[in-house]
C-alpha cells in the first residue's frame, strides 16, 4: 500500500492545530463521563479528520486549509452543546 506522505502530513497539521486551538479555548483534556460536553480528544480530533477527508476529496489540501479546518473543528467542539442543545427528558 503506497500512501502519499503529504496526505499524512496534512492530516497531522489539521489534528495538531485543532488540539492547540482546543487548549487555547480551555477545553477539558479528560472526558467527563457524567456529561456530554466536548473535550480535546474525542470530538475535536475526529471532526478534524472528517473535515480534512471531505476537503481533500472536494478541493484538494494545502497547509492553510488544514489550519482553518483545525480551528473550525476546535470551535465546533467547544460550542457543540449550544449548536445542538439536546433533549429535556421530562423536565
Amino acid at each position: 500500500m503506497n500512501v502519499p506522505y503529504t496526505l499524512i502530513y496534512f492530516y497531522g497539521i489539521s489534528i495538531i492545530s485543532s488540539i492547540i486551538i482546543g487548549i487555547l479555548l480551555k477545553m477539558p483534556l479528560k472526558p467527563n463521563t457524567n456529561s456530554f460536553e466536548g473535550n480535546i480528544l474525542f470530538p475535536t480530533v475526529f471532526v478534524a479528520l472528517g473535515l480534512t477527508a471531505i476537503a481533500e476529496f472536494l478541493f484538494g489540501l494545502d497547509i492553510i486549509l488544514c489550519v482553518i479546518i483545525g480551528v473550525f473543528s476546535a470551535l465546533f467542539s467547544k460550542y457543540i452543546n449550544r449548536i445542538f442543545p439536546g433533549v429535556d427528558y421530562g423536565n
